[in-house]
């Protein structure tokens, strides 16, 4: 059991932190084939970019709007399942999207809004698209998890408030809702991990130079890494990734918030 603990942490180490380490002496570094020490110079190059400038803009509008729309979505459907119990061939038609390859989700979606006089992808609406592709994809994956932290929750708590004679909405919004607060968090950052997803059913329908409505930063960061301009690569990586991080550690924030609430009623 020891032995297999240090294997995972071996591998954690080699795959992860020391190249996520690694990258850090790169993006201080003059260019990949370069060592010089540059300092913050690749940083404030990538910052002053407009080609970065907008795609961080897309990235982070995307984001904005997709992650708690497809949480909000996520959860209503959840709740639905939970209390209604609909037939098994439901469950089905809600998982299959996570089972269908991007080559076919994006030939799907191709044929029905990007070609023809009906051509979003070339449109402003270009960005909805791409919403509606990363909705429709990933909802039954949060579903799961969401419906897995409502069948937790304790039915003795539910026939409680009923007796009390609390309404829907109140048992909604003061029992199920804050004890699937931990849920929400990890649906939360599921749903940034796979928004990255994204980039492939894009890049497969627009290639490396979309739309600028749908220019992401992993199309900035693509294109950096084949012109082997490694050092604005890991620049914008670590850039985008304080963000993140940022977001997480609020989410992990609002999770302690609620539980303390929880705790305290």
């Amino acid at each position: 059991m020891i032995f297999m603990v240090f294997l995972s942490i071996l591998g954690f180490f080699l795959l992860y932190v020391l190249p996520f380490l690694w990258g850090i002496k790169y993006s201080l570094s003059r260019s990949g084939f370069d060592n010089t020490f540059v300092g913050l110079q690749n940083y404030i190059e990538v910052v002053k970019s407009d080609t970065f400038r907008l795609a961080i803009k897309n990235t982070v509008t995307f984001m904005g709007i997709a992650i708690p729309l497809i949480m909000l979505v996520s959860f209503i459907l959840a709740l639905a399942i939970y209390e209604l119990k609909p037939p098994k061939f439901v469950y089905l038609f809600i998982l299959l999207p996570i089972a269908v390859p991007s080559t076919s989700v994006s030939g799907f979606f191709r044929k029905l809004v990007g070609t023809g006089a009906g051509n979003l992808m070339d449109s402003d609406y270009a960005m909805l698209v791409v919403i509606m592709i990363f909705i429709w994809k990933n909802t039954g994956y949060n579903l799961i998890i969401y419906l897995a932290g409502l069948l937790q929750i304790d039915p003795s708590l539910i026939e409680a408030s009923q007796i009390d004679g609390a309404s829907y909405f109140q048992r909604l919004r003061h029992i199920l809702m804050p004890l699937c607060t931990p849920s929400a968090v990890f649906v939360g950052i599921v749903s940034v991990i796979n928004s990255f997803k994204v980039f492939r059913d894009v890049y497969i329908l627009q290639g490396k130079y979309p739309n600028p409505q749908i220019y992401m930063l992993q199309h900035y960061m693509n294109n950096k890494f084949k012109s082997l301009e490694y050092e604005k690569l890991t620049a914008a990586a670590y850039i985008f990734a304080a963000i993140i991080f940022t977001f997480a550690l609020l989410l992990f924030y609002k999770d302690r918030k609620y539980g303390k609430k929880v705790g305290e009623r």
